[in-house]
């Protein structure tokens, strides 16, 4: 009788043990079978994002400041369904190509209750994406706003001095950074 209490004892262990391992293994084909009926997309994919597959490692030759001048212009906008003024502190400024620059936004939430909102970002031209380093940008994450509340948000940046060596990029003398808020549904 002792010999049978510690065999279903081992028994018990051992099918918990093997049944925990196919659990295991069908558990990511269960996700992407139940994510697929659900219509959830099946996670990032890089290979649909144009900067991302055609991005360039850009490895900064100087942290020095070099004498070229660019101008940039800011655009602040919102979604339609947004009822938030959104607006850029300095329209247009000129900058040193290395130069670290603070922009200042204002966002003004005009409606009667708390929204979260989220900003996309928008560069023309889109060559200048590898050479633009963001170090410090209300665009990283979620803004909330309370009904009737005005925040200003920075944003920190510089022009990578390896731009100077992109023979694409000689003639770059303007560029167009656009922000435009929309609303984070959870």
């Amino acid at each position: 009788m002792r010999f049978m209490i510690k065999n279903k004892s081992t028994t018990f262990i051992i099918f918990n043990i093997i049944l925990l391992s196919v659990l295991l293994a069908l558990s990511f084909p269960l996700y992407k079978l139940i994510s697929s009926i659900a219509g959830y997309k099946d996670g990032i994919q890089l290979n649909d994002n144009d900067y991302v597959k055609n991005s360039i490692i850009i490895t900064p030759k100087t942290t020095e400041i070099i004498e070229r001048r660019i101008n940039i212009k800011f655009n602040a906008s919102v979604d339609d369904s947004l009822n938030w003024k959104f607006e850029s502190l300095e329209n247009l400024i000129e900058i040193n190509v290395g130069e670290n620059t603070a922009v200042d936004f204002k966002a003004t939430n005009l409606s009667n209750k708390t929204i979260t909102a989220t900003a996309d970002f928008v560069v023309s031209p889109e060559k200048i994406l590898p050479y633009l380093i963001k170090t410090e940008c209300f665009c990283f994450i979620e803004q909330t706003l309370a009904p009737g509340e005005s925040q200003t948000f920075s944003m920190v940046f510089y022009i990578d001095p390896s731009l100077d060596a992109d023979d694409e990029l000689n003639d770059l003398k303007n560029l167009r950074m656009t922000y435009k808020f929309t609303e984070y549904k959870t």
